[in-house]
């Protein structure tokens, strides 16, 4: 136990804890940016999934990560598309079809695993390229804070700098009050001259990029090849944080800092003679926590409102 305490109060546990919780970052930001709007982005978990499988093909058979990149970058973004046609076009439930697309996504990246490389399992057949790590000249020699911010992968810068710029936009600019206005109330946003349907189509594009970027983040950084299962609920996690902080941008980073610091414990004890099957609910235990919570909120709310 002495040992186990001794590892979560390192510096070593910090560096694990940054590795795991960017693709949870980008998951929770996908859900957010589309719940800001007033959609439900529920199929950012298949997105991950296509993402991470199209970066590792694209990036094996053109030899360049960053081909394999922008690749993943563009299932994403289509994957978004096909919710923004059939919830704003043909006005289907949203919800239906990210679980649709999940199914679709689960299924068919087996069957194209099994084309390309012979096997259902993983690709580590293929000579997929992997994004580059950054070292920060200088700041990479101090001891301690060199090794928490120098030395990651590429997307990992881009995953703070992405988060900075969202809440710039959304709290310090007139498109991110447009945001807000679309999910509290799109008749009223119309009535005043918003446009909902093009300010939607603007966040679930974000929404799409963002979870691609997280899925492209486990196969091209992360590690350098896909497996099945890989996201493993990483993007239902997100939605799960996104959903506990509602609209408030620092809740939801804040909630997913704990679900990678749960994640990054996991990681440890995984190690350890535990069972691996208990130890890997740890995650989802503190997801569930945080639902509760949030519902607990909620009531508190409504019961204030009837008052």
């Amino acid at each position: 136990m002495d040992g186990i305490l001794g590892s979560i109060f390192s510096i070593d546990f910090l560096v694990v804890v940054i590795r795991v919780g960017v693709p949870l970052v980008f998951a929770s930001l996908a859900a957010y940016v589309a719940s800001l709007v007033g959609l439900s982005n529920i199929a950012i978990e298949g997105i991950m999934i296509m993402s991470a499988l199209s970066g590792v093909l694209i990036s094996a058979f053109t030899g360049s990560a960053w081909i394999g990149f922008f690749g993943a970058a563009a299932i994403g973004i289509f994957m978004a598309l096909v919710i923004v046609f059939f919830s704003m076009r043909l006005k289907a439930d949203p919800i239906m079809i990210g679980i649709a697309l999940n199914l679709f996504a689960t299924d068919f990246s087996v069957w194209l695993m099994l084309i390309t490389t012979g096997t259902k399992g993983m690709t580590g057949s293929l000579p997929s390229k992997v994004l580059p790590t950054v070292h920060i000249p200088f700041i990479e020699d101090i001891p301690i804070l060199g090794q928490l911010i120098s030395g990651h992968y590429l997307l990992t810068y881009v995953c703070v700098a992405i988060a900075i710029i969202i809440w710039i936009v959304v709290y310090k600019t007139p498109f991110g009050l447009r945001m807000k206005a679309c999910g509290l109330d799109a008749t009223a946003a119309e009535s005043v001259g918003i446009k909902v349907n093009k300010v939607r189509l603007i966040a679930l594009i974000l929404s799409g990029f963002l979870a691609a970027c997280g899925g492209a983040y486990l196969s091209m950084g992360y590690l350098s090849f896909y497996s099945d299962n890989m996201t493993a609920g990483r993007g239902w996690i997100g939605i799960a944080a996104a959903a506990v902080g509602g609209g408030n941008l620092g809740i939801v980073l804040l909630t997913t800092v704990g679900f990678a610091i749960a994640q990054a414990i996991v990681n440890m004890l995984i190690l350890t003679s535990l069972p691996t099957d208990l130890v890997n609910t740890i995650p989802y235990i503190c997801v569930l926590i945080g639902l509760v919570a949030l519902s607990i909120r909620e009531y508190h709310a409504r019961r204030g409102k009837v008052k």
